[in-house]
């Protein structure tokens, strides 16, 4: 380690942008001396979509560019070469998808056309990851480091789904073991420059580390993943206060699996997260003036999930699986609450193909939840023990109608202990030729119901953030919320590797829950309150344009566009936070064999942030860049520079361009299989 930190030591300067230069220099000159200019291997990001399996679309294993419900995915060798430590980092260039922070957290939450993080919902192998806050999932704190893929789903997808999917789907699937050993070990460090909370080359450190076995009937996996920060200080901000969390995100998770004779599996997949990161806020006491306090949160994920599955003649299949997660928080800042929640669900499938053109699914499932909050400030009990369970049933059918057209028709049941039931029904799909162009063409056609229940936080919480000048409380009277979505896509996969692809969505939202000023009530302090509210009539609607495509041996471009028009329909005005117009750009170079430079760039518009439309956000383009370099097939040599042009908000609470500026970083992955 200590000869790493000396390396890593001459290429971090005070000034982020010679560092970048030495660090890319290096890289390449490196890769200079010992190869010379020749014909590169096919790049790990240019992976075929005949060759990538999905499963999320349909909860059945189908191929990428046959799967009737539109899907992007993200690739492990994807992860790789963008060098994303967390699933923000991987999710952070797919079109369509953005990523912001959460509100009074440290940690990002996903956006999919319009609609915010809380109708996003987030699984890690089929499995629903717990808010860290209010309804927001954290994806900051999901690991992947032993992720195979990510899927992406957009649209409602409550009648596979349930509840929280009204925007779309996020399965993060973690991969399986393949060799008989496998040892891996990723590290890198970096820093934000002058902002550096401390004079360190390593402000901010993380390690990933890996160890496997594949036998005749049973594997096991152990994945560590750690980042550790000092955190940083945007310029002209007061006191001593800081905007980059400082402390520790740490995971351990496993999977293990036995196979028995006859085709059963059981598999079993424990994950621990632990966090405990802090900023530092200047606020203004009474009496004794101007005071720099430390906000810390201290979170505790527990989960354990398990899968019992097995392949029957005639190609029937079943899967039964459960899972349990505690979800233990301690945020001390301008009061001192402790919050602990538990999501347990059970779920049980079955697959039964019937003729040539029917394969039928069937299935149930059952979640419950509880919610325990106390205030240690004012020694009050905010939320005492509440629970809420829901169950329900659900089937689709993947009918062939003829060799060119599949239909996918589906519903679900939900019942809800608090609000009833609900019937969520959906149609999906897809028409495809490959005779009207080379390669092929697929038109995508579908239409869902998505239905979501006000969760415990939505209707008991009380988040005091009155540091910050607000408050947000539950209401108790929130209306479940539902919507249409309509989804249109043409895709022409190219022969050669590659696709453009053009995507229309639609969705009416009535009742929508969001925040809103109560202007009737004054909370701590004279901090603003505002409380959950239905929206009777909302409305996204969009277009996403995509192009993935090889320019030559020596390159790679991915482009895509996104339109967005998201309005309340009663007001006209324009929702908040959701700019209208939205690119991002990748290009691969190939430089050698063993050396990729990727150049990403992201741009956002302007975006309101007030119901009125008199506050706006200004819009920003970010450029990121990368660069690796494999040793051999064991070693590989990284480095690159996040926001190059050092474009970062005024954190006045009028701008919400990126938190953090320049950061440049270097890493080193290892791997060895036998």
């Amino acid at each position: 380690m200590m000869k790493f930190n000396q390396c890593t030591r001459s290429f971090f300067h005070k000034t982020a942008v010679r560092t970048g230069g030495l660090l890319f220099s290096a890289i390449c000159l490196s890769a200079f001396s010992q190869t010379v200019w020749a014909e590169p291997t096919k790049s790990s990001g240019e992976t075929s979509l005949e060759t990538v399996q999905v499963t999320t679309a349909t909860k059945t294993p189908r191929r990428l560019d046959e799967v009737p419900v539109q899907t992007t995915v993200v690739t492990r060798d994807d992860i790789e070469k963008t060098h994303a430590q967390n699933l923000a980092e991987a999710l952070k260039y797919v079109p369509g998808v953005q990523l912001k922070p959460i509100h009074g957290k440290t940690g990002e939450g996903v956006w999919i056309q319009g609609f915010d993080p809380d109708r996003v919902l987030i699984l890690v192998d089929g499995n629903p990851v717990s808010p860290s806050t209010g309804s927001t999932v954290d994806v900051t704190q999901v690991a992947i480091g032993d992720v195979e893929r990510i899927e992406i789903i957009k649209g409602a997808t409550s009648a596979l789904y349930g509840t929280s999917a009204m925007g779309g789907v996020v399965n993060v699937i973690t991969r399986e073991p393949t060799a008989n050993f496998r040892v891996s070990a990723d590290v890198s460090g970096g820093n934000w420059g002058e902002q550096s909370e401390k004079d360190n080359p390593l402000a901010k450190k993380h390690g990933n580390f890996e160890v496997s076995t594949k036998q005749d009937k049973w594997y096991g996996q152990v994945v560590a993943d750690l980042t550790e920060s000092d955190g940083f200080k945007a310029p002209d901000t007061p006191g001593k206060s800081t905007q980059g969390w400082h402390g520790h995100k740490n995971t351990v998770s496993g999977k293990f699996q036995y196979a028995f004779d006859n085709d059963l599996k059981v598999t079993l997949m424990p994950r621990y997260f632990d966090e405990d990161a802090a900023t530092l806020e200047n606020v203004v006491v009474p009496g004794f003036g101007n005071r720099t306090e430390e906000y810390r949160d201290k979170t505790q994920v527990t989960n354990i999930a398990a899968v019992v599955e097995q392949s029957l003649k005639n190609d029937w299949n079943w899967k039964v699986r459960a899972m349990w997660e505690g979800f233990d928080n301690d945020s001390n800042k301008a009061s001192h609450r402790k919050t602990f929640t538990d999501h347990s669900e059970a779920a049980a499938q079955l697959d039964m193909p019937f003729g040539d053109s029917h394969l039928v699914t069937v299935g149930a499932e059952f979640q419950y939840d509880y919610m325990d909050v106390k205030n240690l400030s004012t020694g009050t009990q905010e939320v005492a023990d509440e629970t809420k369970e829901s169950t329900s049933v659900f089937a689709q059918d993947s009918w062939f109608v003829t060799p060119n057209l599949e239909v996918l028709p589906g519903a679900r049941f939900h019942n809800d202990s608090r609000d009833g039931s609900h019937l969520a029904p959906m149609l999906n799909a897809m028409y495809s030729r490959q005779d009207w162009l080379p390669g092929r063409v697929n038109i995508r056609a579908g239409v869902g119901n998505g239905y979501r229940t006000p969760n415990l936080k939505e209707l008991y919480y009380l988040f005091d953030h009155s540091q910050l000048g607000y408050v947000v409380q539950g209401n108790k009277d929130l209306k479940p919320e539902s919507s249409i979505s309509y989804q249109l896509g043409l895709e022409w996969v190219f022969p050669d590797d590659g696709s453009l692809g053009v995507s229309l969505f639609h969705n009416d939202i009535d009742d929508l829950i969001a925040e809103a000023l109560n202007p009737n009530k004054v909370g701590p302090n004279g901090a603003a309150v505002y409380e959950y509210q239905n929206i009777e009539k909302a409305m996204t609607e969009g277009v996403e344009v995509v192009f993935r495509k090889p320019l030559g041996s020596y390159f790679r471009l991915d482009a895509s566009y996104n339109y967005l028009n998201a309005r309340d329909v009663d007001t006209k005005k324009v929702l908040v936070e959701r700019p209208e117009h939205e690119a991002k750009l990748g290009l691969d170079t190939y430089l050698w064999k063993v050396v990729t430079v990727t150049v990403k760039m992201n741009y956002e518009s302007d975006q309101y942030l007030d119901e009125a439309n008199n506050t706006v956000s200004p819009g920003f383009t970010t450029w990121d860049a990368i660069v690796n370099y494999d040793i051999n097939q064991d070693w590989r040599l990284y480095g690159g520079i996040d926001n190059l042009t050092d474009v970062q908000r005024k954190f006045d609470g009028t701008d919400f361009r990126p938190e953090a500026g320049r950061y440049v970083y270097l890493g080193v992955r290892f791997q060895y299989e036998d």
